[in-house]
């Protein structure tokens, strides 16, 4: 299987990214997964575990007598991951190597579950199919992303809304789908899970939160050479040693309340 086209980098300024990243939708995750029904004493496979920050939060949520599970095809954040757990203290994390696409463990699991993931990968369908598999009868699928179409100043900041074309010029370059959370009430449906359920939660930050600014940029810097390629604009036209700083300026300028993207969990039960 042909590996997939990731937007986004891979160093460790990107893992640094990730985990500033998870911190800021810790709390819609942590709600999401509730909604979508963790509960304690599971097995949870977590896909596209990245540097363990889903992982760790579903092993608080499950307690001692659950188990997770975490998969990355990055040896490098697997690295992190597990040093993380070993820093932590956390028992009850396990780490492995492999493809979300076709990973199959021996042992079914109560719960599957996937941060920021399915956006970048082909073919979500077929890879919501292929974990029916993985869990018991009756267990549950909950994926949380991203839709980008939350994403706006009020008033209208120029700049705000050139960033957002930019970054959606860059995932459609890596055939992502920055819009698969508004999507998710079909993509579960036709991969023949059961009690389908979506919910989306947005935060709105004041003009002169530094946070909005902090974060756009950094997908920008993350993904430069995929917007780049992508033809929407140049390397020169974006500044990014000056990115932020414009854009905090303008957003304050226009004293613009701002959203990122709208934090979309979907779930939905394999058949009894």
């Amino acid at each position: 299987m042909t590996k997939p086209k990731y937007a986004l980098a891979s160093d460790d300024t990107e893992i640094a990214r990730l985990q500033a990243q998870a911190a800021l939708i810790a709390e819609p995750t942590t709600l999401l997964l509730q909604r979508g029904g963790i509960r304690p004493g599971m097995r949870v496979l977590d896909l596209g575990s990245g540097p363990g920050d889903v992982a760790f939060q579903v092993a608080e949520m499950i307690g001692p007598n659950g188990s997770v599970v975490g998969l990355e095809q990055d040896p490098a954040q697997i690295a992190v991951a597990m040093q993380r757990r070993d820093g932590f203290g956390v028992g009850n994390v396990d780490f492995r190597h492999g493809d979300a696409r076709t990973f199959l463990d021996e042992e079914p699991f109560d719960a599957v579950v996937c941060r920021l993931l399915l956006s970048h990968l082909p073919g979500v369908v077929d890879v919501l199919a292929h974990h029916l598999r993985n869990l018991r009868p009756g267990g549950i699928f909950i994926s949380v992303d991203y839709d980008v179409a939350g994403v706006r100043a009020l008033p209208e900041v120029e700049l705000y809304s050139r960033l957002i074309e930019w970054i959606i010029a860059g995932f459609e370059y890596a055939h992502g789908d920055v819009f698969v959370g508004m999507r998710f009430p079909v993509l579960f449906d036709q991969a023949g899970f059961r009690d389908v359920g979506t919910l989306g939660l947005q935060v709105y930050w004041p003009p002169r939160s530094p946070v909005v600014a902090a974060y756009m940029v950094a997908v920008v810097r993350a993904m430069k050479d995929a917007i780049v390629n992508s033809g929407v604009t140049t390397e020169e036209e974006i500044g990014l040693d000056t990115l932020e700083q414009q854009l905090d300026e303008a957003i304050m300028s226009a004293n613009a309340v701002c959203s990122l993207p709208t934090v979309v969990g979907g779930w939905g039960r394999r058949s009894e």
